[in-house]
């Protein structure tokens, strides 16, 4: 009797890891998660420690199945240096929003070097000429979340998945402001999403117990795999992600690149996919209220009007859409003393960012918006959704049994049938 093939997804998230697999026809099979331990979220022995730990549960809970192919998503713009040949980290994780680069981006802007969907402090090209300056390396080669697991995976360190490259300065070619020295030096190689990149280390198939070592495939952003999980959506459909950001996405079926408003554009097959992620999500309200509170107010808010708040709801300064300005500064006064109204605000607020965005999208050439599908985890407080609903203008629906690891797993599987 054949073994049942699976295809497995690993989705690094800011506050954990998720791993999913799907069979042959892309039904679920199995999806476990860890939350992240307390100050774990940029540490890369953390990310490889936890996804292998999950993978040997799924594959010891399954003793029957083979896990035929692997792919990882993590989340876009975090990135760091590593040796090429065994990935150490060499550096610091700059995280998505790190904006401590902004010397090195107006540097760049001042010599007028284009530096494409990836400008600015936020962006690859200032945040690896930061770490060239912090932390002189003679070997070493920029990475980011996803593919640096993906390169621990196969100890292929050179390569990046193209989604991921987007945020690091490559839009088919590397942008003028990387590809010369200093920084040529530390580029790798850029491979389309999906591509097979070789089979999982030997050593690592003998520690997770798996007879046949999988076929690891080159992986995609997070924001991307949680759209890859939602399957075919009618025209005009934007996808909204309420993690700790925002992230915004609508299929195109041509690219829209708005680098001074944060708007990108990833290749998926023969469309693309439009969008752009805020600094702002569901990490403010995580800050202000804990899961009990968020529950116990949202219930009670009284929704009948807007509290003219008009806040904008940042932890620090520094936005990245539907404005890309590493300045902006947070705006949440006055806070009212009954939580209820600070809390609509605060959802107000991020229903706003929403909005803009979606109407920039439209501007710059995207689809018109028709209807929002919503992924993540604001994605279940109804209060958030009628006001949404409010400010956008249009039907706004819920997804959330379809997490991106199920998406990146349906990548792995891709992946596998293109070499087969």
């Amino acid at each position: 009797m054949a073994r049942e093939r699976l295809f497995l997804g690993v989705d690094l998230g800011t506050s954990g890891i998720r791993v999913a697999t799907v069979d042959e026809t892309g039904r679920r099979r199995t999806i476990v998660t860890r939350i992240w331990p307390c100050g774990q979220s940029w540490n890369p022995a953390a990310w490889l420690h936890h996804a292998l730990q999950l993978i040997t549960l799924i594959s010891r809970g399954r003793p029957s199945a083979e896990i035929a192919a692997i792919a990882v998503d993590g989340t876009s713009g975090t990135v760091f240096l590593c040796h090429p040949s065994h990935g150490r980290p060499l550096t610091p994780v700059l995280a998505y929003d790190d904006g401590r680069a902004r010397a090195e981006a107006e540097a760049l802007a001042a010599a007028g070097l284009a530096t494409g969907p990836a400008s600015g402090p936020y962006g690859g090209p200032a945040k690896l000429l930061w770490l060239i300056r912090h932390y002189a390396q003679t070997r070493a080669v920029l990475t980011a979340q996803g593919p640096w697991l993906t390169g621990m995976l196969t100890r292929c360190h050179r390569v990046l998945d193209e989604h991921n490259a987007l945020k690091l300065g490559f839009s088919g070619q590397w942008a003028e402001g990387l590809a010369r020295a200093p920084t040529s030096a530390y580029l790798p190689s850029v491979v389309p999403a999906g591509t097979p990149l070789g089979p999982l280390r030997r050593d690592l198939a003998r520690r997770l117990g798996l007879r046949v070592a999988p076929l690891i495939v080159a992986g995609t952003t997070d924001s991307t795999a949680a759209f890859l999980a939602l399957g075919p959506l009618p025209r005009g459909s934007g996808v909204s992600s309420l993690g700790s950001t925002l992230v915004l996405k609508i299929e195109s079926p041509q690219p829209v690149l708005v680098p001074e408003s944060g708007i990108y554009s990833h290749r998926l097959a023969d469309t693309w996919l439009v969008g752009g992620a805020s600094n702002s999500g569901g990490a403010v309200l995580a800050h202000y209220f804990d899961r009990a509170a968020l529950l116990r107010l949202s219930a009670e808010l009284p929704l009948v009007s807007d509290t003219g708040l008009h806040y904008y709801p940042l932890l620090k300064p520094g936005e990245r859409f539907p404005m890309n300005d590493p300045t902006l500064a947070p705006r949440l006064a006055p806070r009212p003393s009954d939580d209820r109204l600070f809390l609509q605000g605060l959802l107000e607020g991020l229903s706003a960012i929403e909005a803009r965005g979606y109407a920039l999208l439209t501007a710059h050439g995207a689809p018109r918006l028709q209807r929002v599908v919503t992924t993540g985890g604001g994605a279940c407080n109804a209060a958030w959704r009628t006001i949404r609903e409010r400010v956008l203008g249009v039907p706004v629906s819920t997804i959330t049994d379809r997490p991106a690891a199920l998406g990146v797993a349906h990548l792995a599987r891709s992946g596998w049938m293109a070499q087969h």
